[in-house]
C-alpha cells in the first residue's frame, strides 16, 4: 500500500491505540486518522473538502450515537463520499451483519483478530478487495 489516507471508526479506544501502532508497524507510508464514532466521521464529512478525501475508511459496526450502518448508508448517499472504499472491521462474525453491511455499499467485511499481525494481514486482504471492486 502507498501513501494512503485511511480514516478508522471506531468508539474503542484501545481498538484505536492497536490500529495506530498496526500502521505504525506495517503501513509507515500512510496516515490513519481516527474518530471516536460515526457522528464525529459524519461532522467531519460535512466540512471536510473534496480534494481530501480519504482512501479508505474502515469502520466499526458497534457504536454509541450512530452505529456502522447508518454511518455507512450516510457515507454511501453523500454526493462526493460515495466513491470512497468503507471496508466493515468489527468484532461480529454474523452473516447478517456481513451481509448487510455489503447491501449497504461495504467493499469488505473483516473481523477484528488479536495481534498486529493479524490485523496487518486482515487489512491488507480488506484493501485488495475493495481495490479489485470495479469504480460505481
Amino acid at each position: 500500500m502507498n501513501s494512503s489516507l485511511i480514516y478508522l471508526v471506531d468508539d474503542d479506544e484501545d481498538d484505536r491505540f492497536f490500529a495506530k501502532l498496526t500502521f505504525q508497524q506495517h503501513f509507515s507510508d500512510s496516515k490513519l486518522v481516527c474518530f471516536e464514532d460515526g457522528e464525529e466521521l459524519l461532522n467531519h464529512i460535512r466540512h471536510e473538502t473534496v480534494d481530501s478525501l480519504p482512501d479508505l475508511v474502515l469502520l466499526d459496526l458497534n457504536m454509541p450515537c450512530i452505529d456502522g450502518f447508518d454511518t455507512l448508508q450516510a457515507i454511501k448517499q453523500h454526493k462526493h463520499w460515495k466513491q470512497v472504499p468503507v471496508a466493515i472491521l468489527t468484532t461480529s462474525n454474523e452473516p447478517i451483519d456481513k451481509a448487510r453491511s455489503e447491501m449497504l455499499g461495504a467493499c469488505a467485511f473483516l473481523t477484528k483478530p488479536a495481534t498486529y499481525a493479524l490485523l496487518a494481514n486482515t487489512i491488507k486482504q480488506g484493501l485488495i478487495v475493495c481495490e479489485e471492486l470495479p469504480s460505481s
